[in-house]
């Protein structure tokens, strides 16, 4: 989902709590996914002076281990280097954690449970913009990694209005020359050659029928926004961050915001 509206200016007087939750950010997977959140978070916050945004920490390991290989049984699982960084958020004050990787959360329960702390699921603020958007019965298209796609984590997952999605997926032939190529493009910094990949397999989506795409893989909305998709997006990670800013500013979450 497209947002272009310009934050308003609040002004001193319509500051934001004095002392508002600390947001803690478990990323580096990858990096620039997690510079992306950081900006859509700021994006996201209705602040006019630096005072006014909300307090964030953030633990950026690259060398958790590969989510999609883990998932694959093809290499070590995350959990365990997931957990070390999400502890460093909680000793510097972090009140909720979030992760701006979408494979990551396979392993949101137990990391979690582990950290004893509040955290918010990617996956459920992006549906629930989906359903937002996209009319009742209209198809919500979803580009992701194969783990993700594979372990069902959009597909299972229950909508927190209880209403199903309609999905539209990829072919296995456009995961392959398509998909995959332009994530792995754009973690190592390929932006250019990755864009027109995530195009393609956004524009056959739209004519199979999608009425809106979810961009289910945070390196995804680097290189493909709602012009080069030729439809509707939503952002998982602008979804998330507008959670995080919600939580922040109002104290808490609704039932859907976990």
């Amino acid at each position: 989902m497209t947002h272009t509206t310009p934050r308003a200016a609040r002004g001193a007087g319509a500051a934001l709590p004095a002392a508002p939750g600390i947001v803690g950010i478990l990323g580096g997977m990858g990096p620039l996914a997690t510079v992306d959140f950081m900006r859509k978070l700021l994006d996201a916050t209705p602040a006019a002076t630096d005072q006014e945004h909300i307090p964030v920490v953030v633990s950026s390991i690259p060398q958790v281990p590969d989510r999609t290989a883990a998932f694959r049984g093809e290499g070590e699982s995350p959990l365990a280097a997931m957990i070390v960084s999400g502890r460093r958020l909680a000793a510097a004050g972090a009140g909720v954690v979030v992760v701006p990787c979408n494979t990551a959360h396979l392993w949101f329960d137990d990391l979690e449970q582990a950290l004893g702390l509040p955290m918010i699921h990617l996956v459920d603020a992006a549906i629930a913009e989906a359903l937002a958007l996209v009319p009742e019965g209209g198809k919500v298209g979803l580009l992701s990694t194969d783990a993700t796609l594979a372990s069902g984590l959009y597909l299972n997952r229950r909508p927190p209005q209880g209403r199903a999605v309609q999905w539209l997926l990829p072919t296995a032939a456009e995961m392959i020359e398509l998909i995959e190529p332009a994530i792995a493009e754009v973690k190592a910094g390929q932006l250019a050659a990755a864009a027109p990949r995530l195009a393609a397999a956004a524009l056959r989506l739209r004519a199979r029928g999608a009425r809106a795409l979810v961009l289910g893989c945070t390196e995804i909305p680097l290189v493909l926004d709602e012009p080069s998709a030729g439809l509707p997006v939503i952002d998982a990670t602008a979804a998330l961050a507008r959670r995080a800013v919600e939580w922040a500013t109002r104290g808490g979450l609704p039932d859907h915001g976990r």
